[in-house]
């Protein structure tokens, strides 16, 4: 059996012009630095206005009355849209 060197890398060609694409994408970059996370009473609201979840009593059947009127509807809406909705017709009434 009979064993061969290793083979001789080829020297890199200099002389080549570069291609500024592949300059660039060779070049790389730098990682992001990560910013301190906000305060949450320094945090503004978006545009849309702050989200806030949803949580029903564990010992109330506020949430099964509630699936039940939104899927007697003749309508069939998502249940942020029924409650949203619901809200919107509260406010306007409490306002008169």
């Amino acid at each position: 059996m009979a064993l061969i060197a290793k083979p001789a890398r080829p020297a890199p060609k200099t002389a080549e012009p570069v291609d500024p694409v592949e300059a660039f994408i060779a070049k790389g970059g730098s990682v992001p630095q990560a910013e301190p996370s906000p305060s949450i009473a320094a945090v503004e609201p978006t545009a849309k206005g702050a989200q806030h979840p949803l949580k029903f009593p564990a010992d109330s059947d506020l949430f099964d009355r509630l699936e039940r009127a939104r899927k007697g509807s003749a309508v069939r809406l998502p249940r942020n849209t029924w409650i949203l909705q619901a809200i919107a017709e509260k406010l306007a009434r409490d306002s008169r």
